[in-house]
């Protein structure tokens, strides 16, 4: 597997639908502030783009579609949810299947989930109270406190999952549909609304849990 390249994969797909001008800006802030205006829970979007044998995807989904929460991780429970959500988003193959004929396999993936960077910087902050002596009990008990009360605070704040796909396909020509299963891996997740690009054209759907097949 080829090491994933997220911004060369975000240019081609962006710039396949029409948006190059956004994707080129690059400012993490203008693409947070498009997240934030298409957060609806229980709706996600999907850009899908076939550009000779590459199968480019992108997914961007409230966080809660897909792991039951937005706030930050609060135990072992909900961390444990965090990973396995995050292990789920990595097999591209078991979540948008392509025709047999076609042949795609992954090259790459990339997931961008800020529920996963805070749970790596609870653990950071764990780690580093491990080394706190025990005559500073009351000043450690104190920064704890400190940090649960910041996460209590992230929960009144959305979270969204972004993930990027790259497909190779040893027979293109018989790509004509994508089977998108994740509705059943995270039934969370009600309604996508897809923008897609192949050979046929430039094309809008919205997919279901009774309706996931995806023309391309």
């Amino acid at each position: 597997m080829r090491k994933a390249n997220n911004g060369t994969m975000a240019y081609l797909l962006l710039t396949a639908l029409g948006v190059a001008g956004a994707a080129a800006a690059g400012e993490g802030h203008d693409h947070q502030h498009r997240e934030h205006d298409a957060h609806v829970h229980g709706v996600a979007s999907l850009n899908v783009a076939v550009d000779g044998d590459k199968l480019l995807i992108e997914l961007d989904s409230p966080a809660v579609n897909l792991v039951g929460f937005e706030h930050a991780p609060r135990d072992d429970a909900q961390r444990a949810a965090v990973a396995k959500v995050k292990e789920q988003l990595a097999d591209g193959a078991a979540l948008f299947v392509a025709d047999a004929a076609a042949g795609c396999t992954l090259d790459t993936h990339a997931i961008d989930m800020a529920l996963a960077k805070h749970d790596e910087a609870a653990h950071d902050h764990d780690h580093d109270h491990d080394h706190v002596e025990a005559g500073d009990g009351d000043h450690a008990h104190g920064e704890e406190t400190a940090h649960a009360d910041a996460h209590d605070h992230d929960g009144d704040t959305h979270s969204d999952v972004h993930v990027e796909y790259a497909f190779t396909c040893a027979n293109p020509q018989a790509l004509s549909t994508l089977d998108v299963r994740l509705f059943e891996v995270f039934p969370g997740t009600e309604r996508l609304r897809v923008q897609t690009i192949s050979a046929a054209g430039q094309n809008a759907a919205e997919l279901t849990s009774a309706s996931h097949r995806l023309p391309l």
